[in-house]
């Protein structure tokens, strides 16, 4: 009986492993289609994140440009705000001159309306006891007339 029993156990341990090998080898294939599928679809996410990346380095590039043209944009204003500063205080400086030189012109014209009309005040004093000489002359003609009427 060991002699049937051992032959007809190397033939069913082979048959065994067999079985084995056969449900390793279908076991690999499904693992390496599945591992492959997972290499392409890194493969998409690398050449979406690669595309991503272009991308951002083009509109990185287009905003360092457009920051560069700014700064010199603001460069050029701040010199513009620099020398229409210095306009600025040039003209102020000139307005307060003007204005020293008004208040002097005012103050020299003020000066001459009041010599003025003291000039005019006493033309008018030196006149009125003459005027009133003769004034009174004429007076003294227009009611001689009057007297004659009463007569």
């Amino acid at each position: 009986m060991e002699r049937t029993i051992s032959s007809w156990l190397v033939p069913l341990l082979l048959a065994v492993g067999c079985v084995a090998l056969v449900g390793n080898i279908f076991h690999a294939r499904k693992v390496n289609k599945s591992l492959m599928v997972d290499i392409e679809q890194a493969q998409a996410d690398l050449q979406v994140a690669s595309d991503n990346s272009q991308d951002c380095t083009k509109k990185m590039e287009a905003n360092a440009a457009d920051v560069t043209a700014k700064d010199q944009q603001v460069a050029t204003l701040t010199a513009n705000v620099a020398t229409l500063t210095e306009e600025k205080t040039k003209i102020q400086e000139q307005v307060t001159q003007l204005t020293a030189q008004l208040e002097e012109a005012t103050a020299a014209n003020t000066a001459l309306q009041a010599e003025i009309t003291d000039s005019k005040a006493a033309k008018a004093a030196m006149e009125k006891p003459e005027e009133g000489g003769k004034e009174e002359a004429p007076k003294e003609e227009e009611k001689k007339p009057e007297a004659n009427l009463l007569r």
